[in-house]
């Protein structure tokens, strides 16, 4: 029997893969992280205003729909303007870290999601130890024991930036952008809430629909200063051989219309599965590309019983999350606790 739900959790699966793989390809080949981030932020400019359309035809045209897409004050887009930076370099210290470490460490560190937003929740936000059950904290523990593993064992496989300390950078630049997708996920959901001082109280599509525009522009800005033009000039007339020049245009093309429809299919199947699903399917995506890094970039067991263990404690905090899940008295709709983070409704874009 055809299932919707089971083929849309499928389609974000392998998208979320090939995005990665593909990410670790180009910024290796190119060394452009900004711009790479540039086309990844157009995409979802245009995958999002897909949404949009699809939204409209789907409501026959609201005028609700039509004001809450045309009508923000100058307010709301200075707000946005400033979480695009942030929003920009989250991506892109995250293209520039893939760079610079392997796969499986890459996701290994940012695996540690829980950890970090449990860490910033309680410090920043001052939220109670007592809002945590027991479970949520004891899956933390496989997860710092397997980012200690990972880390602390020799990594041969990173060609950019040969030698341990470079090693230690690219470490150090992966757990910075742990920490900047973490910090994002709060400023969204404080974005998206109905009262707060920094509340613009848009739905995800339409609040990312509006980011991308400014992150594309901040990112070529950042590309020019950083002189990402002219190396990615140089760039190619060294790479585009008659050897491989058909290869990296098929790479950086199924990277560009995956990471589109990455944006799409992640919709989809938040809005069919839940955070749940989606939390398993990022998982599953993470012990792949383990057995990828093992069998292709050579990792020692270190490696791999770490991310392993750091895997196994973002599955347990997942299910540990899905117990605080209750009814809210107003509209019946579920208020669900991800990654500490309460939200109200059942449509999320995912995959940025």
């Amino acid at each position: 029997m055809f299932n919707p739900a089971l083929l849309t959790v499928t389609c974000y699966f392998f998208l979320n893969l090939v995005v990665t793989l593909t990410n670790k390809q180009l910024v290796s080949l190119i060394s452009c992280p900004y711009l790479l981030t540039a086309s990844h932020a157009f995409c979802t400019f245009v995958s999002t205003n897909v949404i949009a359309l699809l939204q409209r035809h789907a409501s026959d045209g609201q005028c609700q729909t039509k004001s809450t897409s045309t009508n923000l004050s100058l307010r709301t887009h200075a707000i946005l303007v400033c979480f695009s930076l942030l929003y920009i370099t989250n991506i892109a210290v995250s293209n520039l870290s893939l760079g610079l470490v392997s796969l499986s460490l890459h996701q290994t560190i940012r695996a540690t999601a829980p950890a970090i937003t449990v860490l910033l929740c309680v410090t920043l936000l001052r939220r109670p130890l007592t809002s945590y059950s027991t479970s949520t904290y004891l899956s933390l523990i496989p997860t710092t024991i397997g980012v200690i593993l990972a880390t602390t064992s020799p990594h041969p496989d990173n060609t950019t930036s040969p030698g341990p300390k470079a090693s230690l950078s690219g470490i150090a630049l992966t757990f910075l952008g742990a920490v900047l997708a973490v910090l994002k996920t709060v400023l969204t959901n404080t974005l998206q809430r109905r009262a707060g001082r920094l509340s613009v109280d848009l739905p995800s599509t339409t609040l990312i629909r509006y980011l991308s525009p400014y992150a594309v522009a901040q990112a070529l800005l950042f590309a020019l200063w950083t002189g990402e033009f002219q190396r990615l000039r140089s760039i190619i007339s060294s790479l585009f051989t008659t050897s491989t020049e058909g290869r990296i245009l098929a790479t950086a093309a199924t990277n560009v219309l995956a990471a589109a429809t990455l944006n799409l299919a992640s919709f989809e199947a938040n809005r069919r599965c839940g955070p749940l699903a989606m939390a398993v399917a990022a998982n599953l995506k993470q012990v792949l590309i383990l057995l990828i890094g093992r069998h292709v970039g050579g990792d020692g067991w270190r490696v791999m019983t770490g991310a392993l263990m750091t895997i196994v404690g973002g599955v347990w905090y997942s299910f540990a999350q899905r117990q605080t899940q209750k009814p809210s008295p107003d509209n019946g709709e579920m208020v669900m606790e991800k990654h500490g983070l309460h939200y109200v409704g059942r449509e999320r874009l995912g995959g940025l």
